[in-house]
């Protein structure tokens, strides 16, 4: 009889049959974890708000404000809140502003400002109390303490927030000198009270006519300020500011269509 050979086990060794055979496992694959981006994490934050927020901002280097009625909760970029700061905070032209509530009003001091400075328009974001004027190489902002400050980065607004100051030819001169500048060659000079004697009657959603870029319309007076010397007027989902002067009152066109 012949023996197998596989069956034949010296003293200290094993057999390959008892082995025990280790089973290869794949390695598990990790996988890391999903980060939102900044957008998911403030989109979150805003809905949360957004029914109670006075305003909602965020700020040109990446944190988000959210201004509720007693204070404003301040998120850093990666969407943690971090402090509780004032209700109020001021706002830099860069600052994109994402949801408002509560509109801010300019105060006499800053158009009394305005006024000075001459220009043909300026921006005024809903929302912000600011004052903004685009310049070519800078930003000026004249803030609600009649503090006029210069920046060098470039605002974010809405078309809709531009307001042109149509000042008629004729009156160009009679509106942009001040009180005591000399309008004409006798050195005439103009006095503080020259506005005075004009009977400035305009009333806030009184119906007048205006002209626009050649072109006249009737609009609706939503706001009257610099002593009375300025309306803003809406007409066709438009609204620019007018000097008085170029502003004519329906009952005055209709006596004189009727003379």
């Amino acid at each position: 009889m012949i023996k197998n050979k596989m069956d034949e086990v010296l003293d200290g060794q094993i057999s390959i049959f008892d082995l025990v055979l280790n089973e290869v496992k794949e390695p598990k694959k990790e996988y890391a974890p999903i980060v939102k981006s900044h957008k998911d994490k403030f989109a979150e934050i805003i809905n949360l708000y957004k029914p109670n927020a006075a305003r909602i901002v965020k700020r040109i280097y990446g944190a988000l404000l959210v201004e509720l009625e007693e204070k404003t909760l301040y998120f850093n970029s990666d969407g943690v809140k971090e402090l509780e700061l004032r209700k109020d905070i001021d706002l830099l032209p860069a600052d994109e502003i994402l949801f408002v509530n509560q509109d801010r009003k300019l105060n006499d001091m800053q158009l009394e400002k305005l006024k000075g400075m001459h220009v043909a328009e300026y921006i005024k974001r809903k929302g912000d109390a600011n004052i903004i004027i685009q310049k070519q190489d800078n930003t000026i902002v004249i803030n609600p303490k009649g503090w006029i400050l210069e920046y060098l980065q470039k605002p974010k607004y809405h078309e809709d927030e531009v307001y042109k100051i149509e000042v008629p030819k004729e009156n160009i001169g009679l509106h942009i000198l001040s009180a005591k500048t000399d309008i004409d060659e006798k050195k005439s000079t103009i006095k503080p009270s020259t506005f005075a004697h004009n009977v400035i009657d305009f009333e806030e959603n009184e119906l007048v006519e205006i002209k626009y870029k050649g072109t006249k319309h009737i609009g609706k007076v939503v706001r009257i300020y610099n002593n009375g010397e300025t309306l803003n007027v809406n007409w066709d989902g438009k609204q620019t500011a007018f000097y008085y002067k170029a502003v004519k009152k329906l009952k005055e066109i209709k006596m004189k269509n009727a003379m």
